[in-house]
């Protein structure tokens, strides 16, 4: 287990103006609490990542000590950091006071070691179903995380938490029959089939006339229906396309002498 040294200052002021002016000062709000009245602080937020960025992660203990009047050094853990979702710059950091007599519950990362027989030999796909467990131990106990060798896992092969090695003296508070791991086929690619596109029958070819029906049509009394002699020398009769003129009366011719 390790130990990282922390140093916050107690501050008075609570509020966002606050909490503005300290962040424009390079430090940020944050509170300590678990022990008596929750204690409000200003911390330096780089120290703060650089404690986190240790093996021990977010359950690295803390020597923490609190400046004011005099100095307070007591042990303590990150239990929640606040980042800006933009910038990701930390915001507020909270601490939770401990005893290294009673025990606390954490969180740890399950940590996968080795290739999977079947992704190596079989093409299959490791799946991580969790990732991290919870249990409950003394401070000096916490693991760092809970290793899982896959090296001999094959497609088909499932792990579940009860299967997991766990140290002596941790308590495991996550339900034993949930999977943690598993090797899965990869998946086959679907080779898309192009539509059928459907093709209009062909126009079947016009049948030529029947022999009847043609000299039906040119029937000679047909023609020489419509050409009567008759009713062309009706249509040519004077009086019917014009008055004929008329002659002039006898009272109106000179009397011979």
């Amino acid at each position: 287990m390790e130990f990282v040294d922390l140093k916050v200052e107690r501050r008075t002021g609570t509020g966002k103006s606050v909490a503005r002016k300290l962040r424009q000062g390079g430090r940020i709000p944050a509170i300590v609490y678990g022990e008596g009245e929750p204690i409000p602080v200003a911390a330096d937020p780089k120290s703060l990542l650089k404690a986190l960025r240790t093996e021990a992660g977010e359950n690295v203990i803390l020597n923490l000590t609190i400046v004011d009047t005099e100095e307070v050094t007591r042990k303590a853990m990150v239990k929640g950091v606040q980042v800006h979702p933009v910038t990701g710059i930390v915001l507020h950091a909270d601490f939770l006071a401990i005893s290294m007599e009673r025990p606390i519950e954490v969180e740890v990362p399950v940590e996968l070691v080795g290739v999977a027989r079947g992704v190596k030999e079989e093409g299959g796909i490791v799946e991580q179903i969790l990732r991290e467990l919870k249990v409950k131990c003394l401070p000096r106990a916490i693991p760092d995380g809970i290793q899982l060798d896959i090296s001999t896992l094959n497609i088909g092969d499932v792990v579940h938490v009860k299967d997991l090695a766990i140290p002596g003296g941790v308590e495991l508070l996550t339900d034993r029959e949930q999977v943690v791991v598993t090797v899965a086929a990869a998946p086959v690619e679907e080779v898309a089939v192009p539509a059928a596109v459907e093709v209009a029958p062909p126009e079947a070819a016009e049948a030529p006339p029947k022999e009847g029906a043609a000299k039906e049509t040119a029937k000679p009394g047909a023609a020489k229906e419509t050409a009567k002699p008759g009713a062309a020398k009706e249509a040519a009769k004077p009086g019917a396309a014009a008055e004929a003129p008329r002659k002039p009366s006898a009272k109106g011719r000179p009397e011979k002498e």
